[in-house]
């Protein structure tokens, strides 16, 4: 991964993403941007791009390799993402919906902004309703199909007050979730090929404000950092109910940057910004009252930790509840799990990535989990607790490529409908491959 930020930054972050892409983080420019260099030399702009492919199977006589827990919905070869990236990276002491840094705080005002687009099957997962549901390709709401969307679109602003402050505006990836897009490393998410449960029940992105901030700290302390946003819902961009959702996020980091914990928080109005026609929106469709409510909550803790120069891990526990679920007969759903994270860095090019999950999704409220949005009656949605093991071997052969072998198992205990392989079986064994190219 070619720099994006200062050198302080990318030395202050280090700690914690040795063990993600050995190789690619010590990547020189790409293709794209040292044909643009010359150009560009001035202006601070970065250019960047990837291309990610993927080919998926299961242990079944179906096609079905589970959408309740990947955005791959068929057995087959997939285009996942191609990614253009356009932006100027921000001079500032935090990473907005990363973390906090002991960089010193920078004394002038900067500002930057980033220009995401990406067209493929993970594009389905990141559509916003407002915006890109009606490009000519996404229109026909085939969510079997690829998509292209506008996935990020903000400016930020660095403010010299606190202990240094950022003010995003625009579209832009949400900052809940353990493994959601970001540019370090690109694409995202990037240690696992398919999805974990926390990940499919939380949102995609936002559109509106979010202010990041660190608190002043000395030399060898730990580091708090918090995060206040107003955004118009779960991706939307045009929000129905007409309110604002509120999101409250705390950062701390350990003074050596090799332990943190994240505790992320949203909470907002979820009548009516649920859309089957375009498959955008948020997953839980719910009734309002008689105020035209029905409040949401979604909220993530996570802890890691870097054990030594080859290990890292990392435990998230997630819990939600969607008041007047309309998939729950109109009743309070709530959903809740935990997925512990082991990362092994085996050589300079290689990296061993395990997840063991648990997943609750009694109440049926997701249109994904459930197979709602697959076309299923509702006397065939699926529910109950999910188990999943993950495990893969990233490899970089060169700083430009990752390959990564994949397999997964995944177990459902319930009483109702069975989830997998077409509501057929409630277990399912996936095996992947899929290759990234940076340019």
């Amino acid at each position: 991964m070619k720099p994006i930020i200062k050198t302080t930054l990318a030395t202050a972050v280090l700690a914690a993403t040795m063990t993600a892409m050995p190789a690619q983080a010590q990547a020189s420019d790409g293709v794209l941007q040292q044909a643009l260099g010359s150009t560009l030399a001035d202006t601070g702009i970065k250019v960047r791009g990837w291309a990610q492919v993927g080919v998926i199977a299961n242990n079944n006589s179906t096609d079905d390799v589970s959408k309740q827990a990947f955005l791959n919905s068929e057995e087959g070869a997939n285009l996942n993402q191609l990614a253009l990236m356009i932006e100027k990276p921000l001079k500032s002491n935090l990473l907005t919906r990363i973390t906090p840094t002991p960089a010193p705080m920078p004394t002038e005002m900067d500002w930057g902004f980033t220009l995401t687009t990406i067209y493929g099957k993970d594009a389905q997962f990141f559509i916003t309703d407002g915006l890109d549901d009606d490009f000519g390709v996404n229109a026909d709401g085939d969510t079997s199909d690829e998509a292209f969307t506008l996935t990020q679109g903000f400016l930020e602003f660095y403010f010299p007050v606190l202990g240094g402050s950022n003010l995003m505006l625009g579209l832009f990836h949400t900052p809940l979730e353990n493994e959601i897009g970001f540019a370090e490393p690109a694409p995202a998410p990037t240690d696992f090929y398919s999805r974990s449960y926390a990940f499919m029940h939380g949102p995609a992105k936002h559109a509106g404000a979010l202010y990041a901030f660190k608190l002043p700290s000395a030399a060898g302390e730990s580091l708090l950092g918090a995060e206040i946003g107003l955004v118009r819902g779960w991706n939307n961009l045009q929000e129905r109910n007409g309110d604002l959702d509120l999101i409250a996020n705390l950062r701390w980091r350990s003074a050596d940057m090799k332990s943190w914990i994240d505790w992320e928080n949203i909470v907002g109005n979820g009548a009516s910004d649920s859309f089957a026609s375009c498959g955008c929106g948020s997953p839980y469709p719910a009734i309002p009252d008689a105020d035209g409510d029905a409040r949401r909550y979604a909220s993530y803790l996570t802890y890691s930790r870097v054990l030594d120069a080859s290990n890292r891990i990392a435990l998230e526990m997630t819990a939600g509840e969607q008041e007047n679920a309309a998939l729950n007969g109109g009743a309070d759903a709530q959903w809740y799990g935990v997925n512990l994270n082991w990362y092994h860095r085996l050589s300079e090019q290689l990296v061993w990535n395990s997840r063991l999950e648990w997943f609750n999704s009694e109440d049926p409220a997701n249109v994904v989990m459930t197979g709602a949005a697959a076309g299923k009656p509702p006397g065939q949605w699926s529910s109950g607790q999910f188990y999943a093991l993950t495990t893969n071997v990233s490899w970089y052969p060169m700083p430009s490529v990752r390959v990564r072998p994949e397999l997964r198992y995944d177990i459902q205990h319930s009483d109702g409908p069975d989830a997998f392989a077409n509501g057929s079986r409630d277990r399912q064994l996936i095996a992947s491959l899929d290759a990234t190219f940076y340019f």
